[in-house]
């Protein structure tokens, strides 16, 4: 047995209170040089550019297609439209220097940014995107089309890539009485003259006539396998986007895995989707947003990540899927009433959470380094969990994200415990740290497997026992990580339980009927192990509360 320790840390950055690890961890340092710019091994995975495509859409196109058009029907009936080709669109590129500055956009909720260009072919689907001449520690640039009248953000430089006439765009919002189009007919066929001059036509005539003349609405649905449960289950709040050129519809999925968009195309679009909530980005590796390319198509597009039947997680997007889940429950889901991990806010950047599927993740552990959001550039969560069941992938990132919410509760009280557990190297000091994160990765993961998903008889286990609940670990097993959360909460003393038989090895537990959130209420404040049962007791009237010193007593 392998017991879970925080490894070396500086005690420099201890004593500022801005990082933190778990032995699950390795601490990374501060001071880490990271590459400038992209090496080849940085673009494996990555989206890979083709060449770049003549605009349809831009003013000069759309204008000589509807000369062509004239020229070739003189008398006819597009001599008669009263169109004018003016500005109705901007495509921009964004060059956000800072985290800050990325932010700034990802506040304005009409922005659909794009990290590539929206002009180009793709020729091979990857993972992310960032530009190579754009420095790895730095956002990459931001693409998207708006109308011609918005106002943009201010405090961040832009590039204007081209003058858009955009007369086909269809969405659930859109003004259709606002009278610069001429009939939906003649606006299909100028589009279709835009798209054969710029040589973009060529797959659209191999769509049958019906379907030229059709409007559809993206839509469909999303699940991600999960070994635990033994079958796929529904992928929750994640964002869905369909692509034409420069129009997108974004639709969200349910609470059963759906999702339908505001708008309806005529032709193909791409389907693509982003592992991303506005306060948190789960990344590839060390930078990255993790995206998924879908198909281009007309009708819904639905997607199962993962391999049925699979009983540990070995696809990328399955591995996605599960940690974005996790930190969209935490941060938007039922947290029990927890207080939220660090938000994504004025000068207080999104948290980056690392996906690591790199084998350096069996030498390295999880671990949430709060250091990093001082500049939002790197990472603030590693989650290494590949190759594992789906339950300890999802509840580890609730694990790590907990460590972020304990530090942004009480930023005070928290680096006086990194600074006793890894300064004077008070044992109980880390006890509390890793405690209560494992406490809640625990109740977030008997909430989703137990309760949600209907797992008859789920226990979630700790990483040291070959089976069953934290009931299953003795004292000395691991004084750390204990199981002190579970037992003020649950009902059962497991050392008289499960045919222990008073075996002095395994904690005397006669607490019970504390819910999770009493606890951190407790855990605000606490500088110590004594002082976190202090607290609770005080707060909170139970009638165990006589042997919370009895139980706290087990470890320290």
């Amino acid at each position: 047995m392998t017991i879970r320790r925080l490894r070396s840390m500086m005690v420099g950055a201890v004593i500022l209170g801005i990082t933190w690890s778990c032995q699950k961890d390795e601490a990374i340092k501060p001071q880490e040089e990271q590459p400038n710019y992209l090496t080849a091994s940085d673009m494996a995975g990555m989206t890979r550019l083709g060449k770049k495509l003549e605009n349809p859409y831009a003013i000069e196109n759309m204008r000589k297609a509807l000369e062509n058009l004239k020229a070739s029907s003189p008398d006819g009936r597009i001599n008669s439209e009263d169109v004018e080709i003016t500005t109705t669109h901007l495509y921009i590129r964004f060059k956000p220097k800072t985290e800050d500055e990325l932010s700034i956009l990802q506040k304005d909720s009409t922005l659909i940014l794009y990290s590539y260009p929206l002009d180009y072919e793709i020729d091979q689907p990857g993972d992310f995107y960032h530009d190579p001449e754009v420095p790895v520690d730095q956002p990459t640039y931001q693409y998207c089309a708006v109308e011609a009248d918005k106002k943009l953000p201010d405090g961040v430089k832009y590039e204007l890539l081209a003058e858009l006439y955009i007369p086909d765009e269809d969405s659930d919002e859109a003004d259709e009485s606002h009278g610069r189009f001429a009939s939906a007919e003649w606006v299909e066929t100028l589009v279709d003259e835009a798209l054969r001059i710029t040589g973009n036509l060529e797959e659209e005539v191999m769509d049958n006539v019906y379907a030229k003349k059709s409007k559809w609405r993206p839509a469909g649905r999303i699940r991600v396998w999960d070994g635990v449960v033994g079958r796929f289950v529904p992928v929750v709040g994640a964002e869905v986007r369909a692509r034409r050129w420069f129009t997108t519809h974004v639709g969200w999925t349910n609470n059963n895995g759906f999702y339908s968009a505001p708008g309806r195309f005529r032709r193909s679009a791409n389907y693509s989707l982003r592992w991303e909530k506005y306060h948190f980005s789960i990344r590839t590796g060390t930078f990255g947003q993790a995206t998924y390319n879908g198909p281009k198509r007309r009708g819904n597009w639905n997607k199962d990540f993962g391999s049925a039947g699979s009983t540990v997680v070995s696809d990328r997007h399955q591995y996605y899927a599960l940690i974005f889940q996790a930190a969209r429950d935490y941060y938007y889901g039922n947290r029990f009433g927890l207080s939220s991990p660090p938000r994504n806010s004025d000068l207080k950047p999104q948290v980056k959470i690392a996906a690591d599927i790199k084998q350096r993740q069996t030498e390295k552990d999880s671990h949430a380094a709060m250091y990093a959001r001082t500049g939002g550039a790197l990472p603030s969560i590693y989650v290494r969990r590949w190759n594992r069941r789906s339950d300890r992938v999802y509840a580890t990132t609730a694990h790590e994200l907990a460590h972020a919410a304990h530090w942004d509760m009480d930023r005070g009280a928290f680096k006086l415990l990194v600074l006793g557990a890894y300064g004077a190297k008070i044992e109980s000091s880390e006890a509390v740290i890793e405690s209560w994160a494992s406490g809640v990765e625990w109740q977030f993961a008997q909430e989703r497997y137990r309760n949600l998903l209907g797992v008859v008889g789920y226990e979630y286990g700790t990483e040291t026992t070959d089976g069953g609940n934290y009931q299953e670990l003795e004292i000395n097993e691991d004084r750390v990580y204990t199981s002190i959360v579970v037992d003020m909460i649950d009902s059962e003393n497991q050392r008289f339980s499960r045919n222990h038989n008073g075996n002095i090895a395994f904690p005397n537990d006669r607490v019970s009927g504390y819910t999770i959130l009493q606890l951190e209420r407790g855990l605000k404040g606490a500088r110590s192990w004594i002082e976190w049962q202090s607290n609770i007791r005080n707060l909170h009237n139970n009638k165990t509360e006589q042997f919370l010193n009895e139980l706290f007593t087990n470890w320290y």
